[in-house]
């Protein structure tokens, strides 16, 4: 499924859903995920395995940061900044110091 297909299902989700907030609360509720996307625009993510990771997951769903987001970054992850054109010697020097590079899906990628 492309993104736009995603994008659009969740639209189309969120929509449906604000549709059953009674009229003199959907103010609150846009606001709280305002809120939500703004504190994990701030906050760095926590560590895997600490007691926030789960609340953290939760609060980027709130707050609408998935798929590409700048600061959709999963908890006990980073991202390494590079130029495009940099990206397969970054990912060679990252593996040579011994640091698995993951995959999409947080898992470690077979050696290329």
């Amino acid at each position: 499924m492309n993104t736009t297909a995603k994008l659009g299902g969740l639209g189309a989700a969120i929509a449906l859903l604000l549709t059953e907030v009674p009229a003199q609360y959907t103010l609150y509720v846009a606001l709280f995920i305002i809120a939500c996307g703004a504190v994990t625009a701030v906050v760095p993510p926590p560590h895997a395995g600490g007691g926030w990771a789960v609340a953290w997951q939760v609060i980027t769903t709130i707050g609408l940061n998935i798929g590409w987001a700048e600061n959709h970054f999963k908890p006990g992850q980073s991202g390494v900044r590079v130029p495009l054109a940099d990206k397969p010697a970054a990912r060679q020097a990252v593996a040579a110091a011994g640091i698995p590079v993951l995959d999409r899906r947080g898992r470690p990628e077979p050696p290329a």
